[in-house]
């Protein structure tokens, strides 16, 4: 719990210093700093990541530049949530877009959800297949409205 916390506050303390992007970090070559959306050919591992009110399992994920990594993302909670990969700066304006919103408003389809996030309905598998072009410190973030807040975040360090 109070590693949940500490994560909760160094997440709050960097939207605060953060510049707000339109809807995130996204490049005009269609990719983010630190990656792009990966092709199923080109999976080289999967990880698996556990969600439920209000955490990851793990909450801590390693890979390497150049690794093009399958999340599978299984929510065993009663609530929706999803998993975004970004910096600070695209987890602030993904979250801020997220907070915009009702809840009605959350499922994909209803909008169009940037390419580094998927939804996952209670009971629900979803995949995200993401290459990783640099290294750095990422987070993993449920941007719901009070979710990352209490706790639902993790580190992503790309080595």
């Amino acid at each position: 719990m109070i590693r949940s916390s500490f994560a909760a506050v160094a997440i709050a303390l960097a939207f605060g210093s953060a510049p707000v992007f339109a809807h995130g970090t996204e490049n005009h070559a269609g990719g983010w700093a630190f990656g792009r959306p990966g092709a199923a050919k080109d999976v080289m591992r999967s990880v698996r990541i556990e969600a439920e009110e209000y955490n990851f399992s793990p909450a801590e994920i390693t890979v390497r530049v150049g690794e093009t990594i399958k999340f599978v993302v299984v929510n065993h909670g009663k609530l929706k949530h999803e998993l975004t990969i970004g910096d600070a700066a695209e987890q602030q304006a993904h979250h801020q877009s997220m907070a915009e919103m009702s809840d009605m408003k959350h499922d994909e389809g209803s909008h169009e959800m940037p390419a580094n996030s998927v939804h996952v309905a209670p009971g629900e598998t979803r995949e995200l297949i993401w290459t990783f072009s640099e290294a750095g410190a990422l987070i993993i973030a449920c941007n719901y409205p009070g979710h990352s807040e209490l706790g639902m975040t993790g580190s992503l360090e790309v080595k």
